[in-house]
């Protein structure tokens, strides 16, 4: 039975809480202040923790700090109100939580979120997490990597530095990796804001000295295959900052920043440590074989989605762009919270595909209705795209 935490320094949000969730065949354990929960956290162990922000003594933004770094693997929920809306913001964009909900909630929607979290993080703890840990690199293309060391060298305007840096995708999710890690604690999708932050002497000192980049490896038909990848990672992010601009009338926000490039970043994994089983089957899938995600998993035991989930949450990235990489084949996924996000990087890939010229396996026509894109103004749109 899974153990759940509520911790919130108002009795009746307590008893509420522990009846929804007792039902919902949970174990319960309650608290009112921090420090009782961490008491709880160090006798128990907890899966998930729902923590309101204010609270007297140790607040909620510090106790979820605190468990994230003393219990990284267990699952943490904000239960705030509207006021504290630029605090919940903070704690996301730092990875101090997964989600929120806002008081007062809805019992089916915060039974739906818990259940989908906890199938969301079984794949994030499958047997895929070691090999992803013990993997040593990424490979990267040359040509990009001494174009970007160029530029720093030549001491160029940062948000030249990270446009070159935004269409390679191995130093990208590397930088942003860095940047989000306990070290710096930025917390950030953008990798503008990573090289602000950490400056261009530690952005090259990243690029040149990470052992996850393995650029002079790359040759031949991985090579070749890397290249697709790459535009293809690059062409999602830019018809997704479109769909976003001319659609939905708003930008990607930080926390979103960079789901379109890091979205297949499972398929560089697969490309590097699966060579040979992957090109076989990227060769079965170009002959017009429409499931590719159950062949991948019929065929290497995991998917590229899988993958790349594991990596950027090894990596700490932002929850949504996790969602992304996990998602973007599946859309209408019932464990998907930032459902807005993941359908828009699913459409977005569909017309990288057409860009690279490969035909996108298990699209969903039906993303076009569930967003209120008109097809026909987005196809137009992105012929501006692609003509720019």
């Amino acid at each position: 039975m899974k153990k759940i935490l509520v911790v919130d320094d108002e009795t009746a949000i307590q008893n509420s809480l522990r009846r929804i969730l007792y039902n919902l065949q949970y174990e319960v354990f309650t608290a009112d202040d921090g420090k009782k929960a961490l008491d709880i956290m160090a006798a128990e162990k907890i899966d998930l923790v729902i923590s309101d922000m204010r609270m007297p003594g140790i607040d909620g933004y510090q106790l979820l700090s605190r468990i994230k770094e003393l219990y990284p693997n267990t699952i943490r929920i904000i239960l705030s109100g509207y006021a504290d809306e630029k605090l919940v913001i903070k704690a996301l964009l730092e990875n101090i939580a997964r989600t929120y909900l806002f008081k007062p909630w809805d019992n089916k929607v915060l039974a739906d979120l818990i259940r989908y979290l906890f199938e969301t993080e079984n794949l994030l703890q499958s047997s895929l997490l070691s090999i992803i840990n013990n993997a040593k690199d990424l490979p990267t293309r040359l040509s990009s990597y001494n174009s970007i060391l160029k530029l720093i060298d030549d001491d160029s305007e940062i948000a030249e530095v990270a446009k070159a840096i935004n269409e390679n995708q191995t130093i990208a999710g590397k930088i942003l990796h860095i940047a989000n890690s306990a070290f710096y604690g930025l917390k950030t999708g953008s990798v503008l804001e990573a090289i602000k932050y950490l400056g261009l002497k530690a952005i090259r000192d990243v690029v040149t000295t990470t052992p996850i980049i393995d650029v002079f490896k790359v040759t031949g038909p991985m090579s070749r295959m890397m290249d697709m990848q790459w535009n293809h990672a690059f062409y999602t992010n830019k018809s997704l900052i479109l769909i976003y601009e001319r659609f939905f009338h708003k930008k990607l926000s930080e926390i979103e920043g960079n789901a379109g490039l890091l979205h297949n970043i499972g398929c560089a994994f697969l490309i590097k440590h699966r060579f040979a089983d992957y090109a076989a089957l990227s060769k079965r899938l170009g002959k017009g074989q429409k499931n590719g995600i159950d062949m991948e998993r019929d065929a290497l035991g995991y998917t590229h989605c899988e993958a790349g989930g594991h990596l950027l949450s090894w990596w700490d990235i932002p929850y949504p762009i996790v969602e992304c990489a996990l998602y973007h084949h599946t859309p209408f996924d019932k464990r998907i919270i930032n459902k807005e996000l993941v359908m828009s990087v699913h459409l977005a890939q569909k017309y990288a595909c057409d860009f690279i010229g490969e035909t996108a396996s298990d699209f969903c026509d039906d993303v076009y209705e569930a967003l209120s894109i008109d097809k026909e103004k987005l196809d137009k749109a992105i012929i501006g795209l692609r003509e720019e």
